[in-house]
């Protein structure tokens, strides 16, 4: 038996949070992470356990981000 497909919406929202850019991503309306650029790397945090994750880039940190919330969804 194969799974139905489903469409999840993700947006990613572009903000500034004390002089330093962040993406906040969103499944639907629900804020589940956001990718804060630290030095030279990039911090991403899943907010389902409070889980960190370091980075090589913001596009690395939001897959980051969807992979872990994807695994660990019930």
């Amino acid at each position: 038996m194969s799974k139905k497909e489903k469409n999840i919406e993700v947006n990613v929202k572009d903000l500034e949070r004390n002089n330093q850019p962040l993406q906040q991503i969103f499944i639907g309306k629900r804020l589940i992470g956001e990718v804060i650029a630290v030095d030279s790397r990039f911090q991403a945090t899943l907010f389902d356990g409070n889980q960190r994750f370091n980075a090589q880039s913001q596009e690395e940190g939001l897959e980051i981000i969807l992979q872990q919330y994807h695994l660990h969804q019930h």
